[in-house]
């Protein structure tokens, strides 16, 4: 079962009062996150514990555009 995060709870984790402060440390520690209408963000405890679900394979990062070399 996934439980949100209290506020109290995301600001100790990410050290910052404001929303758009704690989105930007999520980010920058690739933690997924949900904003809600009023930019706050809501965070699991499992999102926060295993953010490596976001790490994406360099070689794909760097091969965005595809080879259409086959076409010609």
């Amino acid at each position: 079962m996934r439980i949100f995060l209290s506020r109290d709870e995301i600001a100790t984790i990410t050290d910052c009062v404001q929303g758009a402060a704690q989105c930007k440390v999520l980010t920058d520690n690739k933690i997924l996150f949900i904003k809600d209408r009023n930019g706050l963000p809501h965070v699991t405890l499992e999102a926060v514990q295993n953010p490596k679900h976001l790490r994406f394979n360099d070689n794909l990062e760097h091969n965005v555009e595809p080879s259409f070399d086959w076409m010609d």
